[in-house]
C-alpha cells in the first residue's frame, strides 16, 4: 500500500468519525437552512480563516526554528570550549619543565586585560575569590572564582578560548550562566585554575 493510499484511508476514517458527531449534524442543519448567498459567505469565511490560521502556524514554526538554531550554535561554541578543558590540563602537565619562574600575578589585572581584549569594560569582571590550590612539582595552582557581567554568548566563547590559551596558563573547571531577560546578555561565574611556576629554593653554602 502506497503512502497516498494510506493517507486517503486515514482521511476517510477521520471524515466518517466527524460526520457521526452530534455537533456536526447540528452545524450541517443550520448551514442547510441558510440562503444560497449566506452559504457562499460562510464558505468564503471558512476558507479565509483556514488560510490565516495556516499562515500563522507556518510563521510560528519558522520563527521557533530560527531561534532554536541560533541557540544551538551558541551553546555548541560554549560546549566545545568547555570540552577542551581536559586536553588543556594534559598540556599544562606536559609543560611543567618548560615553565619559567615568575611572581604570583595580580589575577584581577590579568582578567581585566582579557575582557578588554574582547571589547568589554574592565569593570565588567571581578575576581570574587582567590585560594592557593595543589602544588605539583614546580607548579603552584591558584583556585579562582571569577564573575563576568553583561557578556554576549559568542563573546563569552571567545573569552574562554583566550583564558585557556593565554599567559599565565589557566584552565576552566566550571561555569554557571544567568541570562538577563531585558537584553539577553549573560552573567558568567567561572571557576578557573591558574598555574604559576614556584620559586626555586636556593641552598646556603655550608660554613667550614
Amino acid at each position: 500500500m502506497t503512502l497516498t493510499q494510506r493517507w486517503d484511508q486515514v482521511f476517510e476514517k477521520t471524515t466518517t468519525k466527524i460526520k457521526e458527531q452530534e455537533w456536526f449534524n447540528q452545524v450541517k442543519n443550520s448551514y442547510d437552512q441558510l440562503a444560497p448567498e449566506q452559504q457562499n459567505f460562510v464558505k468564503w469565511g471558512a476558507w479565509g480563516g483556514t488560510i490565516l490560521l495556516f499562515a500563522y502556524l507556518w510563521f510560528s514554526v519558522l520563527s521557533g526554528a530560527n531561534s532554536a538554531k541560533s541557540d544551538y550554535y551558541e551553546k555548541q561554541d560554549l560546549l566545545q570550549t568547555v570540552n577542551q578543558a581536559s586536553d588543556e590540563l594534559r598540556r599544562l602537565k606536559g609543560q611543567n619543565a618548560g615553565l619559567t619562574q615568575m611572581a604570583v600575578p595580580e589575577w584581577k589585572s590579568v582578567f581585566q586585560g582579557l575582557v578588554s581584549s574582547q571589547g568589554l569594560s574592565p569593570e565588567s569582571v571581578e575576581v570574587i575569590k582567590e585560594t592557593p590550590g595543589v602544588a605539583q612539582n614546580v607548579i603552584q595552582e591558584y583556585l579562582l572564582e571569577v564573575q563576568v557581567k553583561g557578556i554576549a554568548p559568542r563573546v563569552l566563547s571567545q573569552l574562554l578560548f583566550t583564558i585557556e590559551h593565554g599567559t599565565p596558563p589557566m584552565k576552566l573547571k566550571g561555569m554557571m550562566l544567568d541570562t538577563n531577560p531585558a537584553d539577553g546578555l549573560l552573567t558568567a561565574k567561572l571557576n578557573v585554575s591558574g598555574y604559576v611556576a614556584k620559586a626555586e629554593k636556593t641552598e646556603k653554602p655550608s660554613k667550614k
